[in-house]
């Protein structure tokens, strides 16, 4: 077996399991079970995922440890190496409530040391699992389809894994619940032996049947009878136990350790029901001795053929022996011979080793056989064991003979011997009478006692009865109450659903009514892009056309305040000065730039006729483009309501751009006369600032001065200086722009 190296934690498998089943009961706590799993060995482990060996260990836990992340303690050592192949040999155990064993899992999984990772895991319900019963599986790794290939398909794990409860079940018509063996070991060291050695020890109804079977290779009664169990789903059925077998239920025990002096101080649990509390002539107590090799990869874990047997004959008259014992009803038996085997002693003999068993009536036995307690069981040597059981037979057939026989066959010796002897005489009769009836006595007193026995036996299998029929009644009635409550809830979520579903379909309706919507609303907004554009556009030609209007407005005030200029300055001329020296020319004259003269009173008028045509003229252009403006804006407002024929709307366009060109034609010639007043104003404040200074032109240059319309374009080319007294606003809009004046 392999040494195990775990760091802190290692323990010595063999001493770890030796200590584990020399003090462990074979009962569970009250209202507990325990689950024992004895893991043997793996074959074809798979590698880790970095493609390194596997030093593998396993962890055994229930689902609800699993569930709560809570550490085992059910936890086997590691291998002394790194291997596919390991061998264990340990046993640990997981505790339970007995009311969640329905619904609890045991889980083993095995993981690797080095990186902590999970190599396998299986799952076995515990409900599964008969009680008390030792179930021998080989478990094969879980795969996918069509992901394993062929090492992962050949992986497998050996482990027994036995159920234990907190009482032992009485089978109806058996005194006893079970039969406890215990096996100490090998008397003398052996000389040829090599390896460490298992026992399995079975009780077989009949053991000429049993021999028969092995001997034609029944591989039912041959070495430790594997059952399969594949995964994820094991098969109930392979967790089914037969109420009668021929072949027993092989129980194993853990390695004995030393090859040369095997000891294993391990005890076995037979129960009524594998019948072995049925004593008879056939019935037998088989040992069987293998040797423990280690495993191999890409072969199954099997046990090779036994080194030897050992059978103890449990028949009827042993079963008597066994009640005449004080205290424990047990007997020891030293030095059992092993038959059919090679191995020999130090003294070349076959060797022999030393057990003991006892009867166990009670279903919660306190007292099971220790190395210690066995000591004091009456001995039976097994060199006179067969002598001892035919000796019992002839005397319990002859005490069992009824004493009506007896009379009646002394009565016939009598007969045939009277007429070689005298009669007995009558005190003779009188003892032989005395001694039937005692011997009656002694037999109604026996009956009596088994009488009481039964009954009592009755009485409890009657109450176990009633309470097994209340707790039926009990779980039935809160079967029903889960199945109204379940069904209850079943109602309530159903409805739920519906009401989900409603709503659901209304959220449905409704996005589907939003998202037409919204669809409708995108080619709307389609559709009015274009007319959105052309609205745009038109409107800036509206607010083109309110600056004109402005800037028109502008113009005519300025018109006004120069008029009103032309009238103050010509009252002031028309006006006689009232202190006029008489060699000095008139304000007025001065002021207009006029010589003295005989015709020379006619020129101011005739300027300002000039002037009032001119400003006449101004005034119909300025109310013609004003009159002809009003109509295109009202035709711009309207023009996006009512424009439903193709040549309809080209002719208005045309009719624009014809009221826009005149437009531009009015703001030039507006432009040319604001600058030609402007200049002739220049002109007249220049006038007069001369004649205040005594500076005077000649006539003929006041006739040139004056406004003439055909040097309009000429004065419009030379004047570069603005009007002084116009404000800064209508000198902007006066002003050409850079297209204009290029």
């Amino acid at each position: 077996m392999d040494k195990v190296t775990k760091g802190p934690d290692t323990k010595d498998p063999l001493n770890t399991t030796q200590t584990v089943e020399s003090v462990t009961n074979h009962l569970s706590p009250s209202n507990k079970e325990i689950i024992t799993v004895t893991l043997h060995g793996a074959t074809n482990l798979p590698a880790c995922k970095d493609g390194s060996e596997p030093w593998p260990y396993v962890i055994v836990k229930t689902t609800s440890e699993g569930a709560k992340n809570q550490n085992s303690k059910a936890v086997t050592s590691v291998t002394s190496e790194p291997t596919k192949a390991p061998m264990w040999g340990e046993t640990v155990q997981v505790e339970i409530q007995a009311e969640d064993a329905g619904r609890e899992d045991v889980a083993l999984k095995v993981v690797d040391n080095n990186k902590n990772e999970e190599l396998l895991s299986y799952q076995i319900p515990i409900k599964y699992l008969r009680v008390f019963h030792p179930y021998h599986f080989e478990l094969v790794e879980p795969t996918e389809t069509g992901k394993a290939d062929e090492a992962t398909a050949k992986t497998q794990l050996y482990a027994t894994v036995v159920r234990k409860g907190s009482f032992i079940p009485r089978c109806i018509g058996c005194n006893h619940t079970a039969l406890e063996v215990f096996l100490r070991g090998i008397n003398e060291p052996l000389v040829n032996n090599s390896s460490p050695m298992v026992v399995i020890a079975r009780v077989v109804p009949n053991w000429r049947e049993f021999k028969v079977s092995q001997m034609n290779q029944d591989p039912a009664s041959l070495g430790l009878p594997i059952t399969p169990l594949s995964f994820p789903i094991p098969s109930v059925i392979n967790f089914d136990v037969p109420q009668v077998t021929q072949n027993g239920c092989p129980q194993l025990s853990k390695s004995g350790g030393s090859p040369e002096l095997p000891l294993w101080n391990q005890s076995f649990l037979f129960q009524g029901r594998d019948g072995a509390t049925n004593f008879s002539e056939d019935t037998a107590l088989v040992l069987e001795y293998y040797p423990l090799t280690s495993m191999k990869a890409g072969e199954s874990w099997t046990l090779s053929k036994p080194l030897g047997v050992s059978v103890l004959p449990l028949k009827s008259h042993l079963y008597h022996e066994m009640l005449t014992g004080k205290g424990l009803n047990g007997l020891r038996v030293e030095k059992l011979p092993i038959t059919d085997t090679k191995l020999k002693t130090i003294t070349g003999e076959a060797p022999t080793v030393d057990l003991s068993f006892q009867l166990l009536s009670s279903e919660r036995p306190e007292n099971f056989l220790t190395p210690n307690n066995s000591k004091v069981l009456p001995i039976l040597h097994p060199q006179i064991l067969d002598e001892k059981l035919s000796s019992n037979r002839e005397s319990r057939s002859k005490a069992t003979v009824s004493p009506r026989m007896n009379s009646s066959t002394s009565t016939c010796q009598e007969e045939e011997e009277e007429p070689r002897r005298p009669l007995m005489s009558h005190e003779t009769e009188i003892n032989n009478y005395r001694r039937a009836m005692e011997t009656m006595a002694e037999d109604i007193l026996l009956l009596r006692k088994q009488a009481s026995v039964l009954k009592a036996e009755n009485r409890l299998l009657r109450s176990h009865l009633t309470q097994e029929e209340m707790e039926e009644e009990q779980d039935i009635a809160d079967q029903t109450q889960t199945l109204g409550s379940m069904q209850q809830k079943l109602l309530l979520s159903e409805l739920d659903m519906k009401k989900l579903k409603g709503k659901v379909q209304h959220l449905q309706n409704e996005l589907i009514r939003k998202n037409d919507r919204e669809k409708e609303l995108l080619l709307w907004y389609q559709a009015q892009q274009p007319q959105a554009a052309l609205l745009k556009r038109h409107q800036d030609k509206l607010r083109k056309v309110t600056a004109l209007e402005e800037t028109v407005r502008h113009q005519e005030k300025v018109i006004e305040k120069m008029e009103r200029v032309l009238e103050d300055k010509l009252q002031e001329r028309n006006a006689p000065p009232p202190n006029r020296l008489p060699g000095k020319p008139s304000r007025g004259f001065h002021l207009l730039g006029t010589s003295p003269g005989p015709t020379g009173e006619n020129l101011p008028a005739d300027q300002y006729t000039a002037l009032l045509a001119e400003n006449s003229r101004l005034r119909a252009e300025l109310d013609k483009s004003r009159h002809r403006s009003a109509p295109n804006i009202q035709q711009q407002q309207a023009l996006p309501d009512h424009l439903d024929d193709t040549s309809d709307k080209f002719n208005l366009l045309a009719k624009l751009e014809r009221a826009q060109s005149r437009i531009l034609s009015l703001e030039r010639q507006l432009e040319d006369s604001a600058r030609r007043w402007g200049r002739e104003k220049q002109n007249l404040v220049t006038r007069l600032q001369e004649q205040e200074h005594g500076l005077a032109h000649p006539s003929d240059s006041t006739v040139t001065d004056l406004p003439n319309p055909s040097t309009n374009a000429k004065d419009h080319r030379e004047a570069s200086e603005p009007d002084p007294l116009m404000p800064s606003s209508e000198t902007k809009f006066i002003k050409p722009s850079n297209s204009q004046q290029t």
